[in-house]
């Protein structure tokens, strides 16, 4: 399957789409995770919600530590050049992009259901959760698109992010709210 997908995707490259997933690959990689990971910690701070500030912080941070764990652990090898559009030098499973911004939705759908961003956000959730579901998927599309990354390690680290990011939050949250 991995071979297949990558041979199909190189195949329907176009520059212009190439431009759109660099971006989109640029836009969710970890400074933008961790710039997102910040502001929902922040808005839940503001709101009084430390505990969930705090367990945000400390899912997305022990996640991105479980990542790099597994990528150690497995040593798998990029996709080759030239079909790899990327200059990268760390292993390639699971897909970190596509980990942590499954983490990252993960994290905001378990705030948004239990009201720790506030009410408006709350009622709002259905819209939120589909967002941040598009995003993580759209992000690991270009890791796949640009070549950075086989598709068992987009699909790893989409299921990886998603459990971590779910299960450890409400762990840490289990006796509040």
């Amino acid at each position: 399957m991995d071979d297949a997908v990558l041979t199909w995707l190189v195949a329907h490259r176009t520059p212009w789409l190439t431009d759109v997933m660099t971006v989109v690959t640029t836009v969710g990689n970890t400074v933008g995770v961790a710039v997102l990971t910040v502001i929902l910690a922040a808005i839940a701070w503001r709101r009084g919600e430390r505990r969930a500030a705090l367990a945000t912080l400390a899912v997305m941070l022990l996640g991105w530590g479980l990542m790099n764990g597994v990528k150690y652990a497995v040593r798998r090898a990029r996709p080759p050049v030239p079909e790899r559009l990327v200059d990268l030098s760390t292993w390639s499973f699971p897909s970190g992009h596509a980990m942590m911004s499954a983490m990252a939705a993960a994290v905001v759908i378990v705030l948004v259901t239990r009201g720790l961003l506030g009410e408006r956000a709350r009622k709002r959730g259905r819209a939120a959760a589909a967002v941040v579901t598009a995003a993580t998927l759209l992000i690991g599309f270009s890791r796949l698109y640009l070549g950075a990354h086989w598709c068992t390690d987009v699909l790893a680290g989409w299921a990886l992010g998603a459990l971590w990011g779910t299960l450890a939050l409400r762990r840490a949250l289990s006796d509040a709210v």
